[in-house]
């Protein structure tokens, strides 16, 4: 048996039982992510997050100031490169108009400038 909620993880069973449910939990989430995106995408997000796995708290908190220093430099050439003409059209998806930092925040929040 497989529970996680917000930090808290619960495991319990046989190795074989638990790799089974690990294995289709991955399955599962491989479908969901692949609904809204291409199963390339979903593959690499999955992939990210065993790589993230694998790394110690410090190599983590190393990652997340990596993010947010690209996330600042991203918010800075999206200010300084915004356009007074920029028209959204309530058919198109919300766009800060710099195609790097909507895939950032796509890849963050899974739906992108909304």
């Amino acid at each position: 048996m497989l529970k996680v909620d917000f930090g808290r993880t619960e495991i319990k069973g046989s190795e074989p039982h638990i790799l089974t449910e690990f294995t289709m939990l991955a399955r599962n989430l491989r479908e969901l992510l692949a609904e809204d995106e291409s199963t390339e995408c979903a593959d690499m997000k999955i992939a990210k997050a065993i790589e993230l796995s694998k790394k110690t708290e410090d190599e983590l908190d190393e990652e997340i100031s990596k993010s947010i220093s690209i996330l600042g430099r991203m918010m800075g050439s999206v200010s300084k490169g915004k356009s007074a003409k920029t028209k959204e059209s309530s058919d198109v998806e919300p766009s800060t108009g710099n195609s790097a930092f909507d895939d950032f925040l796509k890849d963050i929040f899974g739906g992108g400038a909304k």
